[in-house]
């Protein structure tokens, strides 16, 4: 049975079931085309036989179920982050309890980013639908094809979590699997409550060439394009082009209308709009201080050091049976080796003990 929700009662009654559920599948459906934030279109619900097709556009508070997400009832997902965008967007919270099934593939699996459509072969031996994967779920009334297509894609996340949930316990991972989980939540709810500024400044690879002032203004042009971005809902290259930001940092005076277009790449557009905001956040950036440059990068015998760090844990991961990229990402093995002393944490410290 499947049950469209677009009325408060309905919708109440469903919160009531979750809460009386130990897991339920969870899914959603949105629109992300020329917006800083996704446009939902539909959440899908599962429990046991039953599905459920909540619509985030009718007229229905959603505060009662964001609520209940966080709570005891474990929530199936599969490749989740996006959800969480969604549903902190429409509920102001993120689900707590979360068994992501691509993460806990990854952690049984060479494979590291499976689809739902190639682990739902794989595990259960069946084929599903990517046919509406490109649909505009924001279009009302929904074609018999996408409900469809919805409910097959939440239906399948409770059998798959059967499944992948006692192989992860028969081999000692299920310990990894609930400490991951519990890292995204911990990462999405500060990204989501403060912003991701560290990421975004991290992303400036050359921006260990520039200087005390220069670094203080690329941090403060980053962060006003942060904030600009969700608050009109552009992504952030459509407020300005990291080219721009890069080059904005490094002038020393303030520029005219026409040098910011000429000299530093912006759109007539964006220097007619955010030209003077612009120059107000270089005005206030003068003071350093705050976030440090990246280090330089590594140096030919670093990268020695870290190509033989990247064999030896690639050879753990082989044996462990896992994709390299679950183990370790490259980027950490940097930050181990360039002067930031990272060190791997939890499950991954003991299986690396002595490598670093």
């Amino acid at each position: 049975m499947t049950q469209w929700i677009d009325q408060q009662k309905t919708l109440d009654l469903l919160v009531d079931q979750i809460e009386q559920s130990s897991v339920i599948g969870l899914d959603t459906e949105f629109v992300r085309v020329s917006t800083f934030h996704p446009k939902p279109g539909l959440i899908q619900v599962a429990i046991g036989p039953n599905g459920y097709l909540i619509d985030p556009l009718a007229d229905i508070d959603l505060k009662n179920f964001g609520e209940i997400l966080s709570g005891r009832t474990v929530s199936i997902l599969h490749a989740a982050q996006e959800d969480y965008e969604v549903i902190y967007r429409l509920t102001g919270t993120i689900p707590n309890s979360v068994f992501d099934t691509q993460i806990a593939h990854a952690l049984l699996s060479p494979q590291m980013s499976l689809s739902l459509s190639g682990l739902v072969e794989s595990v259960l031996g069946k084929i599903i639908s990517k046919d509406e994967t490109r649909s505009d779920w924001t279009k009302r009334p929904l074609t018999e094809a996408q409900c469809r297509y919805a409910r097959e894609d939440v239906m399948v996340l409770q059998p798959l979590y059967e499944d992948l949930h006692k192989k992860l316990s028969d081999c000692g991972r299920l310990e990894w699997m609930m400490e991951e989980m519990a890292f995204i939540y911990e990462r999405n709810k500060k990204i989501f409550d403060e912003g991701d500024l560290d990421t975004q400044v991290a992303k400036f690879g050359s921006a260990w060439r520039l200087s005390e002032v220069s670094m203080s203004r690329l941090v403060h042009l980053v962060q006003w394009r942060e904030e600009t971005a969700r608050r009109v809902d552009r992504p952030r290259k459509h407020v300005l082009s990291d080219q721009s930001v890069f080059s904005l940092a490094q002038c020393e005076a303030l520029e005219r209308h026409h040098q910011l277009i000429s000299k530093h790449g912006l759109t007539e557009h964006q220097a007619g709009r955010f030209g003077d905001q612009l120059k107000k956040v270089l005005a206030n950036a003068q003071d350093v201080g705050g976030m440090a440059p990246p280090p330089m990068p590594l140096s030919k015998r670093l990268k020695d050091d870290l190509r033989e760090c990247q064999k030896v844990c690639d050879a753990i991961a082989v044996d462990l049976g896992i994709a390299p990229e679950m183990l370790i990402k490259k980027r950490h093995l940097v930050a181990s080796l360039d002067g930031r002393g990272w060190r791997p944490t939890g499950w991954r410290a003991e299986l690396l003990d002595g490598v670093f």
